[in-house]
């Protein structure tokens, strides 16, 4: 994997990459990018439950970085959101919640 230069989250931390979710009642959709906005994973969809977040963590941790080194960013739609962000929170994932007019190459400007 080619190495590219990290971004710092504000925090003093290192960011490695920034995946971002659209939730919904049934299902989620990620991709996972580094901060230069290259896509390490295409966009994937999968369901909105354990298993569905199961399969999702399993690509996060493939990464070479840890937890803290992965920015989330997720859109609050309605309460779908809730259990994965506090099961990614107990895992040590940076998260940023956003409105449905947030992109994933705004997650460093807050």
């Amino acid at each position: 994997m080619q190495k590219t230069p990290a971004a710092s989250s504000g925090e003093g931390t290192e960011i490695k990459y920034v995946c971002g979710l659209d939730i919904g009642s049934q299902s989620c959709s990620g991709c996972i990018t580094r901060p230069d906005k290259s896509v390490v994973v295409k966009p994937v969809t999968f369901a909105n439950v354990r298993e569905g977040w199961t399969m999702w963590e399993k690509k996060l941790s493939e990464l070479d970085a840890s937890p803290e080194q992965i920015v989330i960013g997720m859109e609050a739609t309605s309460r779908y959101h809730e259990n994965l962000y506090h099961e990614l929170e107990q895992r040590g994932y940076q998260r940023r919640l956003r409105s449905r007019r947030w992109r994933v190459h705004q997650v460093f400007a807050a």
